[in-house]
């Protein structure tokens, strides 16, 4: 019997729809953690340090021994009423018992996500800091600060601002005047943004701000989250939280353009990235992309946290073991880990508090 040409079209592009969906399906579920197991694990003991919403971002200037917070309390921006404790706070980890301080000297428009220190050879310094405006302009605003008294003192420098800055997720200082920043998303509607998450198209990118202009410094990226340089600042490194990978750039330290050299695969939708005295590299990540979805929706739902240490050899990024794993009862959905004088700092984009924890 002969089949009908148009038929036998229709069978092969519904099977090749088909095939399509389901490769979708099985991609979207694998770059969300579906297929990823959580074993809760710790060898130090940790102490919760409350007074704060939304701290994502963690940075810690180890001359002074003191720690900034970034945070913004996400929820409340969501319902359209912002929190007033939104901001930049300042934490003596080394002091038992020590709050977390408010900084005065920032914008009144001030809603701050990843952040960056930056030490000068004269001693002096930098805080970066990405701005999400309520009046919908993103910014890096730069700060000048100052310990003292186990808290900190900010005096604002600039504010930078350009429309490539779709939506800045982490900053990473070169020094006073230059850095990097990622764009976790480049969709500038909500149906772009929503098949950038559920499709994990590689459509973001790193720009580079060499004290003029900004630059595009590297395309095709699925949700960089966090950035940060290497010790001697050879390297650039990134995390792709749907991609689920470290990526390593070596940065020319004229033009601050860079190539990428290194990719490492770590089982989790990986968050802010910091360097340790030693030179390893810390992560801060959600295990569970699913479960970071509905806490994100319900606070009352906490998602399980890990922190990944990255041994390094050369600046190049070799293997990764989880430090810290938890189920979300100590720590929800954990964005940072950051490491000084023995003590791993721990934040959260929704939690309430943030975690000092002594490492053995």
């Amino acid at each position: 019997m002969k089949i009908n040409p148009w038929i036998r079209v229709a069978v092969t592009a519904g099977a090749v729809a088909t095939v399509a969906v389901l490769a979708g399906a099985y991609r979207l579920l694998e770059s969300h953690g579906a297929f990823t197991s959580v074993t809760p694990g710790f060898g130090g003991t940790c102490e919760a340090v409350r007074g704060v919403t939304g701290p994502e971002d963690i940075a810690v200037d180890r001359q002074d021994r003191i720690a900034f917070v970034s945070a913004t309390d996400r929820p409340a921006r969501a319902r359209g009423t912002p929190s007033p404790q939104d901001g930049l706070y300042a934490y003596d980890y080394l002091q038992p018992g020590a709050r977390l301080v408010k900084l005065a000297g920032t914008p009144v428009d001030f809603h701050p996500y990843g952040i960056s220190l930056y030490r000068a050879p004269n001693g002096s310094l930098t805080l970066m800091a990405i701005n999400h405006r309520l009046s919908g302009a993103n910014t890096v605003d730069v700060f000048v600060a100052a310990a003292a008294g186990g808290t900190a003192k900010l005096a604002e420098v600039g504010s930078i601002g350009s429309g490539m800055l779709v939506s800045p997720n982490a900053v990473a200082a070169v020094d006073q005047d230059r850095f990097y920043v990622v764009n976790d998303h480049t969709g500038t509607t909500a149906l772009g943004r929503w098949l950038d998450d559920n499709l994990a198209l590689t459509r973001a990118d790193v720009l580079y701000f060499d004290g003029v202009k900004f630059n595009v410094a590297a395309t095709g990226l699925d949700f960089p989250n966090g950035a940060a340089l290497s010790a001697d600042g050879r390297y650039l490194y990134v995390t792709e939280a749907y991609a689920r990978q470290l990526l390593t750039f070596e940065r020319n330290p004229f033009s601050g353009r860079i190539r990428q050299v290194n990719a490492l695969t770590i089982p989790s939708n990986l968050d802010n990235v910091r360097v340790a005295a030693d030179g390893s590299v810390w992560i801060g990540s959600q295990p569970d992309g699913f479960k970071m979805a509905a806490y994100r929706g319900d606070p009352a739902k906490p998602a399980p946290s890990e922190i990944f240490r990255v041994g390094v050899k050369d600046g190049i990024p070799q293997s990764a073991a989880p430090v810290y794993t938890n189920m979300g009862e100590q720590i929800g959905g954990s964005s940072v880990g950051v490491t000084a004088d023995g003590h791993l700092l721990i934040g959260s984009p929704i939690d309430t508090k943030i975690l000092n924890c002594k490492l053995r």
